[in-house]
């Protein structure tokens, strides 16, 4: 009897012992089980928030503006350090006419960091051989150049190899921040289709701008300083003329009427009288004492010539 109740005693230490193990077990886990939770409500709590990107100030004051790595058939120009340029608008194009591509560009600093001295991209383009003869052509026809104005300053290629290439810079506007604005205009024309005979045309192509050659300022002759039409190669046939006179033979992009019609307004603007107009030409003069001759025959722009006359 004593020792069936020592076996009952005994088991019944065991069971109190046994769940008062599970019992610390089910505490433990629970204890966990909350640490594990406040654990990761606090790390949740630390990254609800994401830090915003900064907006790029050219980006607010020029729509769809992107950072500025170069312009095609413009080498050389450098904008300042973090530029940014909107896409390009066109205008232009026709026959005989320039194409005018027009950006906005956007920086942080002064005008004088586009026009100054030093390190301005003035400086990039005249050093990589751009002329800043101040013209480009008018927005107003595509055709015919003109003088750019002291808050419009524009330079063109060399116009060897290639036709003339003009850019301009205008319309600067300071904004806040220490950022500045300007307009970025390019006018370029495709290399016109001249006759295919190396007698006449041959060599590295030279283009001109005006029949007495490339600079804005009159040469020796002020009635020689009148304009060629856009796109205009200059042969290199020597050869030619009769007595008293003398041909000089020159190719051009448009038409037979665009080089034509070109022509004759460019000289009528310094003075020439033109006579004996056609479809293919006319003739010119101007002074007296002496008398200065041309005569113009376009028969094909890919081919045409100029028969100057001894002044008389």
């Amino acid at each position: 009897m004593i020792l069936t109740a020592r076996r009952c005693y005994g088991a019944v230490a065991a069971c109190l012992i046994m769940a008062a193990m599970l019992l610390a077990g089910c505490s433990s886990t629970a204890s966990t089980s909350a640490s594990s939770g406040n654990s990761g409500n606090s790390s949740g709590t630390a990254t609800t928030q994401p830090t915003a990107t900064p907006v790029q100030p050219c980006t607010q004051f020029v729509s769809g503006a992107t950072p500025f790595t170069s312009i095609s058939g413009v080498p050389g120009l450098q904008l300042p350090a973090g530029s940014y340029i909107s896409a390009g608008t066109t205008s232009g194009g026709g026959s005989g006419q320039y194409t005018i591509t027009t950006y906005t560009a956007c920086f942080q600093g002064s005008e004088s960091a586009i026009d100054g001295g030093g390190s301005s991209t003035f400086s990039h383009l005249a050093s990589s051989g751009w002329k800043q003869n101040n013209l480009f052509p008018d927005p107003s026809n595509f055709s015919y150049i003109d003088y750019c104005s002291n808050s419009h300053e524009c330079f063109n290629s060399s116009g060897s190899s290639n036709p003339f290439t003009f850019v301009g810079f205008q319309q600067y506007a300071s904004q806040s921040g220490g950022y500045t604005t300007f307009q970025l205009q390019v006018a370029t024309i495709a290399a016109p289709s001249c006759l295919n005979d190396p007698n006449y045309y041959s060599g590295t192509p030279q283009y001109t701008i005006y029949y007495d050659g490339n600079s804005a300022s009159n040469g020796s002759n002020p009635n020689n300083h009148f304009l060629m039409p856009p796109g205009t190669r200059v042969s290199t046939y020597k050869g030619g003329g009769t007595a008293g006179s003398t041909y000089v033979y020159f190719c051009s992009a448009g038409s037979q009427s665009t080089v034509v019609n070109f022509l004759k307004q460019a000289m009528q603007n310094i003075g020439w009288a033109i006579s004996d107009a056609s479809a293919s030409g006319f003739n010119a003069t101007v002074g007296s004492n002496p008398t200065y001759q041309i005569t113009v025959y376009v028969q094909n722009p890919n081919n045409y010539y100029l028969r100057v006359f001894a002044p008389m």
